[in-house]
């Protein structure tokens, strides 16, 4: 479904926006979250930038650990500001890709239901709780909402346009990014070509344009990956820590999330740590891989047990936003917060709304999955590639993250695309057909 946008649709797009950026003011004022672990990588990686222009660590060690999109976009944020700001202004760089988020996802609904569905996904993105306290958190799922969110609207106007050579070049582009900001969003290109089977685009159509988008896609990733060879003897494109993550959702101690894995995989395999981060790497995955061959049925039922904490982990942007406390930091421990915030004594609230509002979003997104299932069942192609492509990007991040360590950050991405689907429900499009 195409529609054109009313006169007022720009203006009112603008003031939800605007809600949403001043909602963000306001959590950025009251808490003042300090990054640690993960977070606080991306942050050291891009200060590195700025002062060395090496993709580093706080001790200048060259870092394979994180995916280079992220802390690269920080970068560019922090060279605008003097080293005090240093911070601020990567909060302000989230500000910015919230709003990127926003246009993105509404311009995906309005494609899927006119501009109510716009306006209400817009709503959706500027006060989910969640995304809201991502502000504060300088995670790499800031940049891959606005991304996630561009590749799908390219996808929508592919799976129901005319072939594009031009439209697949660019589906490659993005998914080069989206790999380089999570690198399980390699298998981007698959999300497009469900959408591309489900609506029966021809399977030379298909074979071209999937063919484009995979060598543009590389193409992209090309100067990572021959950076890692250089640097690190590995030639790929992603980060040198999925070994590490499957370890620690694959062995004997394994909890499904993260944990001290050193002393084992050290155990194991003695001296391993010493050798540097593709060492550990490869070790970690080659145990692994072992466990995972010896004890298949363990594999599956943990696997499954994974998935849960993807589904049931709602405060985890609370804890590293709000609550965190005795976070390793060299040899001593860091709080997310110098000083208890307003929201300290409320711990309890604060995850019963977290919970509140991921499981709305969940069936306000089923809803709008089932209004294209139905638009469908009336023959168009169109709305069937749209609900089997949304499906299969909804999926994707949680289904392949399970794989390894999880935490309820791995749903964060399948909750950016049910957006627009939650705004169509919203729009109330059967409204219209009665």
């Amino acid at each position: 479904m195409i529609l054109r946008a009313s006169t007022g649709y720009p203006i009112r797009l603008a003031a939800i926006l605007a809600v949403g950026l001043l909602v963000r003011l306001a959590a950025l004022a009251a808490i003042p979250t300090r990054p640690v672990s993960d977070f606080y990588g991306y942050f050291v990686v891009a200060k590195n930038l700025v002062a060395r222009g090496r993709f580093a660590t706080g001790d200048g060690v060259l870092d394979a650990r994180r995916s280079p999109a992220y802390p690269a976009l920080l970068s560019v944020a922090l060279r605008a500001a003097p080293e005090s700001r240093a911070l601020a202004a990567a909060k302000a760089a989230n500000l910015a890709l919230f709003l990127a988020a926003g246009l993105a996802g509404a311009a995906l609904a309005r494609r899927l239901g006119g501009d109510r569905a716009g306006l209400w996904t817009a709503a959706v993105l500027s006060l989910l709780p969640r995304s809201i306290l991502m502000s504060d958190l300088l995670a790499a799922e800031n940049l891959l909402a606005p991304l996630l969110l561009a590749y799908l609207l390219l996808c929508a106007r592919s799976w129901t346009g005319p072939p594009s050579a031009g439209r697949a070049a660019a589906l490659g582009l993005l998914a080069g990014l989206l790999c380089l900001t999570r690198a399980v969003l390699y298998f981007a290109p698959a999300v497009w070509l469900a959408g591309a089977l489900a609506g029966r685009l021809g399977w030379r159509r298909v074979v071209r344009e999937l063919a484009v988008m995979l060598v543009v896609a590389h193409a992209v990733l090309l100067p990572w990956a021959l950076r890692n060879a250089r640097t690190f003897g590995r030639f790929t494109p992603f980060n040198l820590s999925g070994g590490v993550g499957l370890f620690l959702a694959n062995n004997p101690g394994a909890t499904g999330q993260w944990y001290a894995w050193a002393e084992d995989l050290e155990r194991l395999h003695p001296g391993v740590i010493a050798r540097g981060d593709a060492a550990v790497d490869d070790a970690a995955r080659e145990e692994a891989w072992r466990w995972i061959r010896a004890h298949p049925g363990d594999a599956i039922r943990a696997y499954a047990g994974r998935l849960a904490i993807v589904l049931e982990d709602d405060a985890f942007a609370a804890e590293f936003a709000i609550y965190a406390r005795g976070i390793p930091f060299h040899h001593t421990t860091l709080a997310v917060l110098d000083a208890p915030g307003p929201f300290e004594g409320h711990r309890r609230l604060v995850q019963a709304v977290l919970r509140a509002s991921g499981v709305l979003l969940a069936l306000l997104g089923a809803g709008g999955w089932i209004v294209l299932v139905r638009r469908a069942r009336g023959g168009s192609q169109g709305d069937r590639a749209l609900a089997t492509g949304l499906l299969a990007a909804a999926l994707l991040v949680p289904l392949v993250s399970a794989g390894m360590a999880v935490n309820g950050r791995y749903r964060w991405a399948a909750e950016d695309v049910l957006a627009p689907l939650a705004g169509l429900c919203l729009a109330r499009p059967w409204r219209d057909e009665a």
